[in-house]
């Protein structure tokens, strides 16, 4: 064998080794780390959206009598309804269905593995689509007239763009947005200072597979761009691997395109080329907003500027008073909580319950659980 096949052929033996390591160091730990075999749902319904695309809903049944209209959870970028849903622990619509509320989960279009009609992967799509699609799924199935909508990250800015344009307000009863900005800065130096980037340039995001591939070693160390998604120092020890095995999911190349060309603009959230955040002043729906102090994603004066935009055509009263119901929960240690929020850990924080998960029971109302204690 001549010197060059010899050095060809090792090549091709180190490559599958490489490849068989890869893939057995994949199914390990996926196994070892993930939480959704223990986190199962009582109805799982895949739809189809009117352009062709396709969403899911996942339902998590009223324990006791139902109190108050359906729930409809919505995730952020990256992410699909795992988002909400990644330990027994800190699972929101566990919490909330445990108090009496009907929850739903929906996993959007950019929320799937699937690649397929990627080119209807992008923000102005699930606001026309995705979001309208799965409220009147959720209305039909539960006979009710409204919903309760909960939105993080991505979710909120959705529902920036489709209320008053796609749902009609009065189909939604309360809102709550987590940590979803109403102006898009990029984080990352040096990369925020790059004023333009072509849109050929932008790429689709491949994290689903490096998150896998990472997610055995969240917790053995904690660097700065560890607190970009989140504050490590206000999450237990095991929970963020789970969620990077079950949760994260490549973002689309249309979708990516949308958030850049913001974030290096003048950072306006747009829908067809209209400021998503206009439709926001005639708003009458109830709203709590909720931001972290120590969110980098979503800085609290990022997602204090869509709360100013929300009903500010009906605010205030005659007497001074807000005709819209807002509230604002800023999640720091300087506001009573127990500690200064990031981003992600806004739905897995080790004090989430307390800090965050009871102000918003209190805001849409759930039956009292006090006599468990």
């Amino acid at each position: 064998m001549s010197p060059v096949m010899t050095i060809l052929m090792g090549l091709l033996l180190a490559c599958v080794v490489v490849f068989v390591m890869t893939w057995a160091h994949l199914v390990f730990w996926t196994h070892r780390l993930r939480n959704s075999d223990t986190l199962p749902y009582d109805e799982l319904e895949t739809l189809p959206t009117p352009d062709g695309a396709r969403i899911e809903l996942r339902r998590l049944h009223a324990q006791g009598d139902p109190v108050g209209p359906p729930m409809l959870l919505v995730h952020g970028l990256a992410f699909n309804h795992r988002n909400f849903d990644i330990h027994p622990t800190w699972s929101l619509p566990r919490w909330l269905s445990a108090r009496g509320r009907d929850v739903w989960l929906l996993t959007l279009r950019s929320g799937q593995s699937t690649a397929k009609f990627e080119g209807k992967r992008n923000f102005a799509a699930m606001v026309e689509h995705d979001l309208p699609t799965a409220v009147d799924a959720v209305l039909a199935r539960t006979s009710a007239q409204q919903v309760d909508y909960i939105g993080f990250s991505m979710g909120g800015m959705l529902l920036y763009g489709a209320l008053g344009r796609t749902i009609d307000t009065s189909r939604v009863r309360k809102a709550v947005i987590m940590g979803s900005p109403g102006r898009l800065k990029i984080p990352v130096w040096p990369f925020s200072l790059t004023p333009w980037v072509p849109q050929w340039f932008v790429p689709r995001l491949h994290l689903r597979l490096g998150a896998r591939l990472i997610a055995f070693c969240t917790d053995w160390f904690k660097t700065p761009f560890h607190r970009i998604p989140y504050n490590p120092d206000n999450v237990e020890r095991g929970i963020v691997g789970g969620l990077l095995v079950d949760g994260v999911q490549d973002v689309p190349r249309p979708l990516n395109q949308d958030f850049v060309g913001w974030a290096l603009g003048d950072g306006e959230l747009r829908v067809r080329g209209e400021r998503a955040l206009d439709g926001l002043a005639a708003v009458d729906v109830p709203v709590l907003f909720c931001a972290g102090q120590a969110d980098q994603l979503a800085p609290p004066g990022s997602v204090r500027y869509a709360f100013d935009m929300w009903g500010s055509a009906r605010t205030p009263g005659a007497e001074g008073v807000d005709l819209v119901e807002k509230r604002w929960l800023l999640l720091a240690k300087s506001a009573g909580a127990g500690h200064d929020y990031g981003h992600g850990d806004m739905l897995m924080a080790r004090d989430s319950v307390q800090d965050v998960f009871e102000p918003i029971a209190d805001f849409v109302g759930v039956r009292s659980m006090k006599t468990e204690a």
